[in-house]
């Protein structure tokens, strides 16, 4: 199972492209976050609409897809208090076996194999939110989430990641960004133990110097395949999942080589 890791696209053609046309083979898509993009002259409106027909085409291709989002892709806050914590336009499409959108713990078909995905929304944690006609606080949706990513990584044997937006504070993924949600994101991961956990929102962590594009973090390995600021090409990162804890993570970027980590 090959899965392709990044995040921070803000509705930029040119990557949305290439990983509909022009990337390497993979199974599974994994986007931690900021799909649109707020400072844009381009309307949101056009942008939620072109992003649902673009995640689409890639399911139609034959690939699986699961995204989170980040502080890029709220829009006032009556998209914040939304069933599932989540902004209404990530919502606007059904989940399924090959799907998982904003907000969800569920089974993923990649290839022929199965993972279990969970994904974050933004941690808006001082907020009361309305599910399904009920108010409650952003922290018990998380908790439930991770409770049943958890559940499916015990029952079903399968491994389990996380996408969340917000990198882990006081780690290399974060390269010395400190924030309340960074902190949040860092007890959330040590308390859950997923295998693997994919992150954004600090472009530059690969290349900040003592940045990573990858951590051990207790018993999981997370991941931020930043971004160029330059508008250059996709930064990604390629995880090869073998089975038993074997695999391997190439990261693509602006460095001066690609780099692997193998276990």
């Amino acid at each position: 199972m090959r899965l392709l890791l990044t995040s921070d696209l803000h509705n930029d053609k040119s990557k949305l492209h290439w990983l509909l046309n022009d990337a390497p083979p993979y199974d599974g898509l994994f986007i931690a976050g900021d799909l649109l993009d707020l400072f844009s002259n381009a309307d949101v409106t056009v942008q939620k609409s072109g992003l649902l027909h673009w995640r689409q085409a890639v399911i139609n291709s034959g690939k699986s897809v699961a995204w989170c989002s980040g502080n890029h892709d709220f829009i006032g806050a009556a998209s914040a208090i939304t069933c599932g914590a989540s902004p209404l336009w990530m919502r606007e499409t059904e989940s399924s076996a090959t799907c998982v959108t904003d907000g969800e713990t569920r089974l993923l078909d990649a290839g022929k194999e199965r993972i279990a995905v969970t994904t974050l929304p933004w941690p808006i944690h001082e907020r009361q939110l309305f599910v399904n006609g009920e108010s409650k606080p952003f922290l018990d949706i998380v908790k439930r989430l991770l409770h049943e990513g958890k559940k499916l990584q015990a029952e079903q044997g399968a491994p389990w990641i996380i996408l969340c937006h917000e990198p882990p504070g006081e780690t290399p993924l974060s390269a010395g960004y400190v924030a309340p949600e960074a902190d949040l994101t860092r007890r959330m991961i040590e308390a859950a133990e997923p295998d693997f956990s994919v992150h954004g929102h600090i472009h530059e962590a690969p290349i900040f110097p003592g940045g990573s594009w990858i951590w051990q973090l207790g018993k999981t390995v997370c991941f931020n395949a930043g971004q160029s600021h330059r508008g250059d090409a996709l930064h990604y990162i390629l995880l090869d999942w073998r089975g038993a804890g074997n695999w391997t993570a190439t990261w693509h970027g602006d460095g001066p080589m690609q780099r692997a980590v193998s276990r």
